[in-house]
């Protein structure tokens, strides 16, 4: 495990009195041991367990994700499996064949006993255990409780969000590298924006670029005219004309890591209104990023952007909230929301963002992904926040 990684979940054991942490989402699962699941992404419901304890790790699969754990280097101290499955095996079987014949010789019948038996050899049973609530469904939480009976089981979802955010520099080089990934589609999509360009085109040259630097799409919005003003839809076959602003709103996630930048654009010269409230988003952006210093809580952020937003020309600017953490998942804490009083510490990454909606008129947004450092604010992207004028 990542030592910055390991250090932020030993101090919530310590803080929170827990003898042992238990991820079940697919991000506090990578968090902790380092393995992604196919199956764990793409089955509602299925069971998957990363346990850290001050003594060691442990990963719990169904019998199909061992072969991913041998062939990913995967290296928790106990690795258990559940269930059934069929693998044959060349002799010799290999490094990872041999890991996995060792793993699978006598699979548990259940994930709830496979995970009894890791908590078990990791010297936590009976203790008290703070269990990822987040990725499971209410039977599953049951059918641990009632095998693990003599364990106290604590909600621990958000203790995993707790640890996450702050970033290791390893974290934070995922995260520029996938903002700047989401940058070069965005890129690829203004050079193509022509009369007649539809959104669903845009959208499949924004994720074919994304693709090509080795990134997944995982949200893609881009809307033209007065379907700016929709903030979140999909792509429709609405055709770009002169005049017209066009909103992106989307990100990729690189090796786990997501992000997530908005950018504008115009066909032709903006009018008055499209370059006045653009303007006054992107000052209000800056002046939230420009605000940014270890120990500011986040509502001060808040107020400062909103302000700034309304005093720059858009005096009626309103909004729930101007930003969010991002990580493995694509809100992270904090959010940059008023009342919130978590501080900013170094290494925190956030987009910061002033998007304004106006139905049946259009839509703009601006979103960087920034990383709070000792000194101040770092902008992890790098292309121009202006307004584009493209055609």
């Amino acid at each position: 495990m990542d030592p910055h990684q390991r250090q932020r979940l030993l101090g919530v054991l310590e803080a929170e009195g827990l003898d042992a942490l238990v991820a079940t989402t697919p991000e506090n699962l990578f968090y902790v041991t380092g393995f992604r699941s196919i199956s764990h992404a793409i089955f509602r419901g299925a069971e998957l367990y990363g346990v850290v304890t001050r003594g060691g790790t442990g990963l719990v699969v169904p019998f199909i994700d061992t072969a991913g754990v041998a062939a990913d280097g995967i290296t928790c101290d106990r690795v258990a499996c559940y269930g059934k499955f069929f693998f044959e095996y060349a002799d010799p079987a290999g490094e990872a064949g041999e890991k996995i014949k060792r793993w699978t010789r006598e699979p548990a019948p259940s994930a709830a006993d496979a995970l009894a038996g890791v908590l078990a050899d990791l010297g936590v049973a009976g203790r008290r255990v703070g269990l990822d609530e987040g990725g499971l469904f209410a039977p599953a939480w049951a059918r641990l409780a009632e095998r693990l009976a003599g364990t106290t089981l604590v909600p621990a979802y958000q203790l995993f969000r707790r640890a996450r955010m702050v970033k290791s520099a390893a974290e934070v080089a995922r995260l520029e590298r996938a903002a700047q990934i989401a940058e070069d589609g965005v890129a690829a999509v203004l050079a193509m924006l022509v009369p007649g360009v539809t959104e669903r085109a845009a959208v499949t040259v924004y994720e074919q670029e994304v693709v090509r630097r080795g990134a997944s799409p995982y949200f893609s919005v881009i809307t033209i005219g007065e379907r700016s003003a929709l903030a979140d839809v999909y792509p429709s076959e609405r055709a770009l004309r002169r005049g017209d602003l066009v909103r992106f709103d989307l990100g990729c996630v690189y090796e786990g890591y997501r992000s997530d930048i908005s950018r504008a654009a115009v066909l032709g010269a903006p009018s008055g209104k499209q370059a006045r409230y653009y303007a006054a988003a992107l000052a209000g952006e800056r002046a939230a990023i420009e605000a940014m210093k270890p120990g500011v809580p986040v509502s001060r952020l808040f107020d400062v952007a909103v302000r700034v937003t309304r005093e720059a020309g858009i005096p009626h600017y309103q909004r729930h909230h101007v930003g969010h953490g991002i990580g493995l998942e694509p809100y992270d804490p904090p959010t940059i929301a008023p009342g919130g009083d978590t501080a900013l510490e170094p290494g925190m990454v956030f987009c910061v963002e002033t998007p304004y909606y106006e139905h049946g008129w259009g839509g703009i947004q601006v979103e960087d992904a920034v990383e709070v450092t000792a000194a101040g604010a770092r902008l992890l992207t790098r292309s121009s926040r202006e307004l584009a004028i493209v055609g």
